[in-house]
Formats: C-alpha cells, structure tokens, sequence
C-alpha cells in the first residue's frame, strides 16, 4: 500500500510519499513548496487549495490516498476529568463536561478523545476538536489536487508518537505555521498537548516559560512531578542546548523522525530529502500504513465497491462462508426455540426477584415489559439522591460529604453519629459522645475538611438516663466544590 502525507507549513508545504511492502517502510518521492514561489503578493495571501496542487503536482511519486496533518490554528485541545471509564457514558458526559470551557459551540464541532485510566482517580481525557466546515476544506482541496483524502489528524501527534517507541516521557515541540505544539508524551501515550503563540524575536524565552508552566501545571494535576528525559524540537533553524525547566536543564535536541520510523530511501529521494522539513508528513504517513493508534479527526468511511473490486475472490468466498453459517444459525435458532422461552421466563422471573430485594418498599413487581425501565427510573432518581446542588450550582457527591467525615475523625475519637440531615447548605449531624471533650475535638477535626466552610455546635447535654452525652453540630458546605 502506498500513501502520501502532507503537512501545511508556514513556509508553503511538504509532502512525502512511503509504500509499505512486506512489513517495510519505503519513501519512494518527496518534495516542498514555498508560498513565495507560487506568489508574487505576500505569502499570506496564498491560498492552500493553490498550494497543495503546485505541491502534489510537482511530485514524481505519490499514492492514491493522502493524509493532511491539520494545522494548530485549526484545532481545539481540551482536557478533562471524569469519575467513570465506560466509553458510551463518557461520550454522553464530555460534551456537558467541555461546553463551558470553549470559546464556540459545540454544534457544528467534531469531536475525538482518548482516555487514561486513573484507578480510584476516575479518567484522564485527552479531547480534539475542530470544525465540521474546516474538516469538509481540507477534504475538498485534497480531492482537487487529485489525492483521495483518507485522514485528517492533529498536528505533531504523529511526530510524538513515532518518538514514543524509542523514548520513555519527553517533550516535544513542533513549530508550523507561526506556533508552537507541545506535546508531553509519557509511558507510550499523549497526555498533553497544547498550541501557543511564538513571540517574534524571543522564541526561546517564550517556550522555557511555556514549558515550565506545562510541567507545574502537570504536576498538580497529576499529583506527582513528571521527569522528563529531553525535549525534541524541530522547526528552528537555530537551537540552544537546552531549556530551563523546574526538573533543572533538559537537552533540547532535534528529533530524528526517519531513524525512528525504520523507513528506507529510494535512491532518487536521498538527495532531495533534508531532515527537518518533512518530519510531519512522514510521520502521519508511516503512522497510517501502520494501523493508526492515534487520535483522527477525520477518516475515511468505507467503500464497497472498491473494496470489492481489489478483493474479489475473498468477498465471494467470506459471502459463501456466512451463508453455510446462516444456515446453522436458523436451525440453531429453530431446535432452541422451547428453550428460549423457558430462558426468558427464568430472566423475568429473577429480575422481578431483583426489583422486590432492592426496593423493599414495593410489594409487587411492575409487568415484564415495564420492568427494566422501572428500574432505570428508581436507579436514576437514587443518583440524583446521591448528589447535593449547592447554592452556586456546583455538584457534590453526599458520598464525597460522608467521606470527608469519616476520614476526617480520628479513629480513636469516642463519639456515635445517630442523624445526619442535609438542606440549604447546611449538614445536620446527631449523635453521641463519652465527654464534652470528645464533642470539641470533633468540631475541630470536621473544620479542617476543605468540603466544609464552618463548623458550629448546636446543642450538647446529658443523656437522659444515660452517662453520655446528646449533640447536634450544623455544618456549612463550602461555596466550592472540593478537589
């Protein structure tokens, strides 16, 4: 298979075309073109249908798809953080999670994400966004400089990752079109990227600050400091050898990308080929020829008739395989048809069962076919129940309020809790203690929790025929959610 990838530049564009025969990278073509070669106006003004045809037209080998690196402009990285790891929940969630985080609405915006397992943390997501409009562009410019669009991808994603299989947790920064793309790849995974501005004439100030501020903010969020082993770099002419960073200096080296695909040259390509310019395009080219694991903005949709056309032995003989299959499936499914009934009255029976156990207060279980959305319902309700909208809307788990108290008092302190009641922003607790002094030293420890804003006694006395002691302390929630 044989594929073109392409990456906008500031300068004009580059392209780079790889087959892959036999579990072998090949570069066969490459080539670049400068906005002022094809313009007599600023470079500016040319635009990128133009320059893609002078590119793809001037190149002496190219395959029948392309993929197009999307410039930083045109994308937006968001991160988030959420309590639950099943892929359809965090698909209905993340949008809710990231609307008040975007300078434009979702509507109209496509969007991808990865994830990272936190454990008891929750999950990590990683979230590329851009426009449908922008999206259907770069599809249409492709098509007309003749190469059949087959993805579109963020930019210096490719490039980070190629560098993954060879390198523990770095940097890299990746500079296209007038920015800067950071990204922090640790242990074989993106978990960070970010698109910043470049200030003309101190660059390098510019970036050490950037990069010092990604590595504090890391390392609050991630709870721990990430030591990075370099910082790759590619798209400056002029390098220092490193860059200041709260980890002390790290080596800032150029990333060598073709070493690290394993790709070989045509002899034609040696002499056009210069490391650097072509590091982009190479990179989501190798990528996609080998399965791409990475986020895509966009992909190719499947096309039958093509697919048939190159495999037609295959498709007949998979077609006669599902047919011989079908067959056993119907008599399968004919033999077992008693069975499936008696299965199915067994599977309503211990849901009605289920229902009565986890709703005691039910005497009797709704009709087969309203069951499961009676229990959708109560579960849903018992959610609802389990989270506390405080007055500035900010939505706190009740279980993240008892946690805070039960990990908050010591272990030793004598004192039963007998009533909790929660409203207006106040929690209520009743209960009992050996002394006074096991009462204080409570209200002490319950005031240290950032969940809680004050702690007050109520009231304290005796109990009445009894040697302990009755309490009520009224707590006040904080205005802020705790982290």
């Amino acid at each position: 298979m044989k594929l073109t990838g392409i990456e906008i530049t500031e300068e004009g564009a580059a392209a780079v075309t790889v087959e892959r025969q036999a579990g072998v990278m090949r570069v066969t073509a490459c080539g670049q073109v400068r906005r002022e070669a094809i313009s007599s106006d600023t470079v500016t003004d040319v635009d990128d249908g133009a320059l893609l045809a002078a590119l793809l037209g001037g190149l002496a080998d190219r395959g029948e798809k392309g993929v197009l690196v999307l410039p930083p402009k045109e994308m937006i990285v968001r991160r988030a953080r959420l309590p639950f790891r099943d892929t359809k929940t965090i698909d209905k969630a993340l949008p809710f999670e990231l609307e008040p985080t975007l300078p434009i609405s979702l509507e109209g915006l496509h969007m991808v994400w990865e994830s990272r397992d936190l454990g008891e943390k929750g999950t990590e997501i990683l979230v590329f966004l851009a426009s449908e409009e922008v999206l259907e562009n770069r599809r249409l410019q492709l098509k007309a400089a003749g190469l059949e669009p087959l993805m579109l991808v963020p930019a210096a994603v490719a490039p980070a990752m190629t560098l993954a299989r060879h390198a523990g947790t770095f940097l890299t920064l990746h500079r296209v079109l007038g920015a800067c793309v950071l990204v922090v790849v640790s242990q074989g995974q993106v978990i960070f990227v970010r698109s910043l501005a470049l200030a003309p004439g101190d660059e390098m100030a510019c970036l050490s600050r950037e990069v010092w501020q990604t590595l504090v903010a890391l390392a609050e969020r991630e709870g721990q400091w990430m030591v990075p082993e370099k910082i790759f770099a590619d798209g400056w002419a002029h390098l220092p050898d490193h860059l200041d960073t709260p980890m002390g200096a790290l080596a800032l080296v150029r990333p060598q990308i073709l070493a690290a695909t394993g790709a070989i040259f045509d002899e034609a390509v040696k002499e056009a080929w210069v490391e650097g310019p072509f590091d982009g395009a190479l990179a989501v080219a190798c990528s996609a020829l080998s399965g791409w694991r990475h986020p895509v903005l966009w992909r190719q949709g499947f096309a039958p008739a093509e697919f048939v056309g190159k495999h037609k032995g295959a498709v007949l003989f998979t077609g006669l395989l599902a047919m011989i299959l079908l067959v056993l499936v119907t008599v399968q499914a004919l033999v077992g048809v008693r069975q499936t009934g008696r299965d199915l009255a067994w599977v309503e029976t211990e849901m009605a069962t289920l229902y009565l156990d986890t709703f005691t207060e039910e005497s009797q279980a709704p009709v087969p076919n309203l069951l499961l959305p009676a229990m959708e319902g109560r579960v849903r309700v018992a959610q609802e129940e389990a989270t506390y909208t405080g007055e500035n809307a900010s939505r706190v788990r009740v279980m993240d309020i008892l946690d805070a108290i039960s990990t908050t008092l010591p272990g030793t302190l004598k004192v039963t809790l007998t009533r909790m009641t929660l409203a207006k922003g106040k929690l209520t607790v009743s209960g009992l203690a050996d002394d006074f002094g096991a009462i204080d030293t409570m209200k002490g420890a319950l005031e240290k929790s950032a969940l809680f804003s004050g702690v007050t006694i109520a009231s304290s006395s005796k109990e009445s025929g009894g040697d302990r002691f009755q309490f009520k302390v009224v707590i006040d929630l904080s205005r802020e959610e705790a982290s």
